[in-house]
């Protein structure tokens, strides 16, 4: 059974990514995959994209350690075998770090950039609109 704290998490995701852009609604359905998947949690579609329906894939982890005080980051710990393992999937594929007590969270791209763990995540994509938009596009 997933803990307490990861599904606070999944759910403060599912509401980050679900915020109305306008009278439409929103722009992401994020689906969540159950806990059988062993490094994805969510497959998230992009609303509105046109015939097809681009998707990409998420792994969330949730943290109430705050952030580093060197240089901000999300005090999250994703290992080597996660990061690998995302990386494999021939689509588009996130990490995201929730911080819990903020209710906020960061997405970090794991497409074989950088294929080692995470002791921490950069903050530099925070899930807002601005930056929701830019990952529709």
């Amino acid at each position: 059974m997933r803990d307490a704290l990861g599904q606070r998490g999944e759910a403060i995701f599912t509401v980050l990514m679900t915020e109305f852009h306008s009278h439409a609604g929103p722009i992401f359905k994020p689906q969540f995959l159950g806990d059988k998947w062993q490094y994805v949690d969510f497959i998230v579609e992009l609303v509105g994209s046109g015939k097809s329906v681009p998707y990409f894939f998420v792994q969330v982890k949730t943290t109430t350690k705050g952030y580093t005080k060197k240089y901000n980051r999300l005090n999250v710990k994703v290992p080597k075998e996660n990061v690998i393992g995302l990386a494999s999937y021939p689509a588009p594929t996130y990490i995201v770090g929730i911080d819990e007590i903020q209710e906020v969270g960061y997405m970090v791209s794991v497409n074989g950039e950088s294929l080692k763990s995470m002791s921490s995540l950069s903050t530099k994509f925070k899930i807002i609109k601005q930056n929701r938009e830019l990952l529709w596009q």
